[in-house]
């Protein structure tokens, strides 16, 4: 029963299929040399209130939850969550609440901008350079 299978396939089947087979690890080794460009590379999360920088946040391997207020001088409050790598505004005072809504961000290059209180967190790089320009709202 075998042999009559066998009789069947070609050698041209048997090349396309190991070409196949091959073909199908490629993204394998693509997500492999792109994720070993991001290894030991330092994300820092940059908060500025009115065009000043107030504090400096160590993304890169950043465990555990971190909540804290960032204050403007027209007395408005922005409250800030690190969570595992990731930040945002939890809260804020302003009206329109977009800065609220944009949600976590951690890639160098995303922002969250909180206009009437006049806050922007940015994240950057160590290598000075942002490999993904993302600009959010």
């Amino acid at each position: 029963m075998m042999r009559s299978y066998f009789k069947m396939i070609k050698p041209l089947d048997i090349i396309i299929v190991i070409s196949l087979i091959i073909l199908s690890f490629i993204p394998f080794f693509i997500f492999s040399v792109i994720h070993a460009g991001t290894v030991g590379k330092v994300y820092t999360a940059v908060i500025s209130v009115n065009g000043e920088e107030i504090k400096q946040i160590d993304l890169t391997g950043h465990r555990g939850r971190e909540i804290f207020d960032v204050h403007s001088d027209a007395g408005h409050v922005n409250t800030i969550e690190v969570y595992e790598g990731k930040i945002r505004i939890r809260e804020a005072d302003c009206r329109d609440q977009v800065c609220v809504l944009t949600g976590y961000i951690s890639k160098p290059g995303e922002t969250i901008v909180c206009l009437p209180n006049q806050v922007l967190i940015e994240i950057t790089s160590d290598s000075g350079q942002d490999e993904d320009i993302i600009i959010s709202s």
